[in-house]
Formats: C-alpha cells, structure tokens, sequence
C-alpha cells in the first residue's frame, strides 16, 4: 500500500513539473485560440495539439511511473501467490505422507499387539497344561504312594496277626498236651502253621 502512494505522489510531482515546464508560447497561442474559438463540437485548432501533447505526456507518464510499478507489482503479487501455493501443496503433500505413516504405524502397533496377545495366549495355554500335568503327576505319586503304604500295612499287619495265630495255636497245643513245649517243638509248630497258611492264601 505504501508503495503505492510513493507512486501516486510521484505521479503528481511530475505532471506537475511538465507543467511548469512548457514552453510560454505554447500557453499564450492557448489562451489566443481560446479567444478566437468557433462554436462546434471539434475544433481544429492549437489547443486541440496541446490538448492531444498533454494527452501523451500524461500516457507517457502514467505508463512510467504508474503501470510499470503496477505492473511489477502485479507480477510479484502473482508470484507470491503461486509460491504459497505451491508451498500449500507441497506442506499438504508432505501432511498426507505423516499420515498415510501414522497410519501404518497405528497397523503395524494392532499387528504386534494381536501377535503379543496370541502368544500370551499361547504361554498361559501351556503353562495350563503343565500344571495340569504335574498336578496329575503329583496324583498318581500320591496314589502309589498310598497303596505302597496300604500294602506295607497290609503285609504288617497279616505278619502282626499271624504271630498272633501262631502263639494262641501255641499255648493251645500246650493245654492240649499237657505239658510244655520245648523251643524246637514250638519252632517247628509255627513253621508248620505258617506253611498252612500260606498254602491256604
């Protein structure tokens, strides 16, 4: 806007200046045609050459002091306006690549969080499974370990009630027979017994 108003008095100054500077001739034969004028629309005369000098002073003028700054101003203007757009393109080119990059990072991050959530899957399945495992494990040892101790038991307590059979089997063979038995004899009655016994089980 300044700049335009440097012209504008630029303008002024100089036609000004063509002003004061015409010759003093050529206003006085102005002022004699003035004074001779004949009535009519176009009258060929002095003032119509200095109207048509003025004319062309004045185009002369306003192309050089105005148009061209004009002009120039114009062009600027335009270049301006299309190095911002293409600056807009380019800033749009450039906003559209982030983009299209967040979005394959925002891709890639749900591809990695659905491989991390299937393979925690896959972990607490096998860890399942362990535990499961051992704890099947676990019970089958407990379970011999009980029929082991039920049967150490068992063989206790036959081998308990067999040297129960075997002294009652004793003393009643010594009320049977009177008298007492001697080590021998009731060494070799238990062994009988138990022989029998086994044969029987």
């Amino acid at each position: 806007m300044e700049h335009l108003r440097r012209l504008a008095r630029r303008v002024g100054s100089a036609c000004l200046f063509l002003l004061a500077a015409l010759p003093p001739g050529l206003a006085l034969a102005a002022e004699e045609a003035a004074r001779h004028e004949e009535p009519g629309i176009v009258n060929l005369n002095v003032t119509l050459l200095i109207q048509a000098v003025n004319f062309l002073i004045l185009i002369a003028l306003l192309s050089r002091f105005l148009f061209h700054p004009l002009k120039k101003f114009l062009a600027d203007r335009a270049e301006g306006i299309e190095k911002a757009l293409a600056e807009a393109k380019v800033a749009r080119e450039a906003a559209a690549k982030s983009q299209e990059e967040y979005r394959a990072q925002v891709q890639a991050t749900q591809r990695e969080a659905a491989a991390l959530r299937e393979q925690a899957q896959r972990e607490v399945e096998e860890e399942r499974q362990r535990l499961l495992k051992a704890s099947r494990d676990e019970a089958q040892r407990m379970v011999e370990e009980a029929k082991a101790a039920i049967e150490m038991e068992a063989k206790r307590a036959r081998a308990s009630l067999r040297e129960e059979v075997v002294n009652l089997s004793l003393a009643a063979a010594e009320r049977l027979l009177g008298r007492s038995l001697t080590t021998d004899d009731q060494k070799r009655l238990a062994e009988q017994y138990v022989r029998d016994l086994g044969g029987k089980n």
